[in-house]
């Protein structure tokens, strides 16, 4: 996919995606940064390699989708207070979705490192539980400085991990010192691995982006 033509609700910026099959096709969202407020695009394709842009789907940003009880869950960012907060909508068809809640469905939990805006939340499902990793920051809106863990059984009602956070930036001038958003959990058979994109710096300063990795052992 690219960035849509000069007017497009994605003009500027195509990211931040997410992806689900859904009825035996690859359905793909994504932020839309264009003409307009920052919004939730939609692509979709029959074989995972060609996508065709379906279009605006909802105003928010860094979505998150998976499957439960028959319907797509999206969580997403809208921004409030000089933050951003998490939201969820659903959608039986994964065109329309409906907001599940007027309210966030977690926000700042603390009043110290996650107490302005949480950011790029990622899911995995775990037999009962849903688990969410997500970006979390005290002064700024978009520029994470640690990753915090929640759990929750119907993504309405969340448990922050009481060891939260559970990661953070590296030294200044490292691959991950200024930023750090997206982290994914993958699990072997020793380890759990997580990859997430890392800034050597802040916007006003180094803004870079890369991958990056961290692992912690099985206990």
């Amino acid at each position: 996919m690219d960035a849509g033509a000069p007017g497009e609700f994605d003009s500027l910026d195509v990211l931040d995606l997410a992806s689900v099959v859904w009825q035996d096709q690859v359905f793909v969202y994504y932020s839309a940064v264009g003409d307009g407020p920052d919004s939730v695009g939609l692509a979709i394709s029959s074989d995972g390699e060609h996508f065709t842009k379906y279009g605006k789907i909802m105003d928010g940003r860094a979505p998150e989708v998976i499957v439960k009880d028959g319907k797509i869950h999206m969580i997403y960012q809208m921004f409030s207070n000089e933050g951003y907060q998490l939201h969820l909508a659903s959608s039986e068809d994964g065109i329309h979705f409906t907001p599940v809640s007027d309210k966030p469905i977690f926000q700042d939990r603390t009043g110290g490192w996650d107490s302005l805006s949480i950011v790029t939340a990622r899911l995995m499902k775990d037999e009962d539980y849903y688990y969410m990793i997500y970006g979390a920051s005290a002064y700024l809106a978009d520029e994470p400085d640690f990753f915090g863990l929640a759990r929750s059984r119907d993504l309405l009602q969340w448990e922050s991990h009481p060891g939260n956070p559970i990661f953070g930036c590296g030294p200044k001038g490292s691959e991950d010192g200024g930023a750090i958003w997206f982290p994914a959990i993958v699990e072997t058979e020793e380890h759990f691995v997580m990859i997430y994109e890392g800034s050597r710096g802040k916007y006003t300063w180094d803004l870079s982006s890369q991958i990056c990795l961290s692992s912690i052992r099985k206990a």
